[in-house]
């Protein structure tokens, strides 16, 4: 059985950075930042740094606060309703602004951005496809 996918973006990423890095813009009103951003499948939400969130007007500690857990840590981040755009494709989505100011990292995970396309991934050609899940 052979299954198909379509998909309406295609990026190649540098294979020589750490994890699978594609450039993002987050907006809140008609403010907004470019950024670069790993995707993680293992990550329940969408992370990034707290100069964006301030960047973007956002008072970062009057978002919905929660704790993250990992292996071998624990840190606070705050929530914010944002858009995400990706290679064409925009969600709207509940984004978390480190609590941190030293965390360097965006990460873009499941709610919010993953559980709104279809992803595609080809390693070995380091190239990822997205498309909007309902198109």
């Amino acid at each position: 059985m052979a299954y198909e996918l379509r998909f309406s973006e295609r990026h190649t990423y540098d294979s020589r950075r750490e994890g699978i890095t594609i450039p993002a813009v987050l907006k809140a009103g008609e403010k907004k930042i470019e950024l670069l951003a790993k995707i993680d499948t293992g990550a329940s939400d969408c992370l990034f740094e707290r100069g964006y969130g301030e960047a973007l007007g956002l008072r970062v500690e009057e978002g919905v606060r929660k704790t993250y857990a990992t292996a071998n840590s624990r840190f606070e981040a705050y929530g914010h309703e944002i858009s995400i755009q990706v290679l064409g494709t925009e969600t709207t989505a509940t984004a978390y602004f480190f609590a941190d100011p030293s965390i360097e990292r965006n990460v873009l995970g499941r709610r919010g951005w993953l559980d709104r396309l279809r992803f595609g991934l080809v390693d070995y050609e380091h190239a990822v496809y997205i498309a909007d899940y309902n198109r």
